[in-house]
This record gives C-alpha cells, structure tokens and sequence, in this order.
C-alpha cells in the first residue's frame, strides 16, 4: 500500500477515513492536530504558547511542525503511514519531499465547501480515545448520545471547534492551498475526493488510489 498525504481544509473528514484506514489496511496515523494536543498537554511552557495559537485558529510555525513529523517519520521502520494535517503550505511540502526517500505516495484532496464545513464543525464531537462523531450527520453520529461506541467515555467538543476560531482556520487554509496543489501536481500525485458522497463510496475511492501500484 501506498503511503497517502492527506490535504483538506478542517473538518473535510481526513480524521474519520484514516480511522477507516487504519483499521482495514494497517496504517499508522500521524495526526499533526493529535501531535500537538500532545505538546498542549504537556503543560510547558512551549504547550502553553501552542494553545494559545490553536485557541485563535492560527498556525503554528513550520519549523515547529517539521521537526514533530521528521522524529515521528523516523520512528516507523517502513510500516505504510498517514499523513493528516501535514503539510499545509509550500514550505512544508518541500521539507516533506527531503525527507521522504522515495515516492511511494498519494496526495488525496478533500473537497469541501466552507458553508459543508461549517456545519460538520458544529455538529462535531469527540473522544479522549481518538474517535470521532458528528451529531449533523447520520453515519457519524454515536450509537448512545455523548457516549463513545469505542470505549464508552463521554464525549466532548474541542476547545477549537467553535465557529469563529473555525472561520480563521478555513481561510488561512485557503490562503495557503494553491502552491500546495501545484506542487504536487507537478508530480503527479494530487487526487480529488469529493466529501459529499457516501462515506463508504468515498473509502471504496480512496482505497482504489492507494492500491494502485
């Protein structure tokens, strides 16, 4: 299987078909947002400036970011991985490439719009275990209310799913996406993937573009 890169703007769904991912194929998953809720947990001093730049919906730096993924790339010993939050501009892409040593993955795009995802944004809950839910949506929303299927904690919302932090967080996205989706069609490996289609249609997709050796 082929190493995949995921880039959509929040709330696109990257989370739940790496999940889905994970599960059937074996992938590791390297969530940028994981890693860094990690860092804020910490309770240092470096956590406590992260969290005040995720509260406002803003970006931490690259040189941060690169140096979180390169220790976690490097502790993987070959196994196929997903790359969810990562990168997100040109700069990051370009460290990625170095430090990848071959080109044995795929770019899926998420396409969503901001009025889709907003509404995904509102709705969304989730667990100290990693599973995630979203109340606007039939096929993700857990089997008891504020309960996790997986392990039966309470759910909760982020202190960044609110929607003006959000609105932040999609633009400078946007602001950033363009050079992003050159560069990787240049090397030919920028895939689409509409969200609006059925969860499992979207999977079947994905798993196709990744399978394809």
């Amino acid at each position: 299987m082929k190493n995949i890169i995921f880039i959509a703007p929040p709330a696109a769904g990257k989370g739940t078909q790496s999940n889905l991912l994970k599960e059937k194929y074996g992938y590791v998953h390297i969530s940028t947002g994981d890693m860094l809720r990690e860092v804020i947990a910490s309770g240092s001093t470096l956590g406590m400036e992260v969290k005040n730049i995720i509260d406002k919906g803003e970006l931490v730096s690259d040189e941060l970011i690169i140096n979180l993924i390169k220790d976690k790339l490097a502790t993987l010993d070959g196994k196929p991985f997903i790359l969810d939050g990562f990168p997100r501009t040109l700069n990051q892409a370009v460290a990625l490439n170095k430090i990848l040593k071959d080109d044995s993955y795929e770019v899926i795009y998420l396409d969503i719009t901001e009025e889709e995802a907003v509404k995904r944004i509102e709705g969304r809950v989730s667990c100290s275990c990693g599973k995630t839910y979203n109340l606007n949506d039939e096929g993700l929303k857990p089997k008891v209310n504020d309960i996790c299927d997986v392990c039966g904690n309470k759910l909760v919302k982020r202190d960044d799913d609110n929607v003006e932090a959000f609105k932040v967080r999609f633009e400078i996205f946007l602001s950033n996406i363009e050079p992003l989706i050159n560069f990787y069609k240049s090397k030919n490996k920028f895939n689409v993937i509409d969200v609006n289609k059925d969860l499992n249609e979207k999977f079947k997709e994905i798993s196709r573009i990744v399978a394809n050796d």
